[in-house]
């Protein structure tokens, strides 16, 4: 029983496409960390963080950091054609993201394991299920008007301080 168990375990560990190196901290932690930071891509900040090795300072492998690599491409693509919305000379940290645009972007790129948990990002991280992708959809539009609104307000204070000053 016990060879047939080893045997079992060795095959799946071979289809693993990464290792993590985020040791007995749980993955959760991480994020929280990247939260308190101020990150507005607490999701892929976590990613880079427990797949690259701090003691060598490399990816654990050239599938992490092609993952990750992709990853950044996608969010600044979406930093591009959100900061069209805002005035020009706006800083990145002043922009207003869409809650979870990370964890999209994770998912885009690495896929999803068993179940709603998304591969690679631990047990915390779910995605939404299909019945609430819908009502997903509407609250992406209203966020997305919320920060056509807020760079429009952004856009009348800085007028008004111009008018003041």
């Amino acid at each position: 029983m016990a060879k047939k168990r080893s045997k079992i375990n060795s095959i799946n560990r071979s289809k693993k496409r990464w290792d993590h190196c985020g040791g007995s901290r749980t993955f959760l932690l991480y994020y929280n960390d990247h939260i308190e930071a101020g990150s507005q891509f607490p999701d892929i900040d976590t990613w880079g963080t427990t797949h690259m090795s701090k003691k060598i300072k490399n990816w654990v492998n050239d599938a992490a950091k092609d993952a990750h690599d992709e990853m950044i491409k996608k969010k600044n693509n979406y930093l591009e054609n959100i900061t069209e919305m805002y005035p020009e000379g706006t800083s990145l940290d002043e922009i207003v993201v869409v809650p979870n645009i990370g964890t999209e972007i994770m998912e885009d790129v690495i896929g999803h394991g068993c179940g709603r948990t998304i591969r690679g990002a631990g047990k915390r991280r779910v995605r939404e299920s299909s019945s609430s992708s819908s009502s997903n959809t509407s609250s992406i539009a209203l966020t997305k008007e919320v920060q056509e609104l807020q760079a429009q307000l952004q856009m009348e204070r800085k007028a008004r301080m111009k008018d003041c000053c």
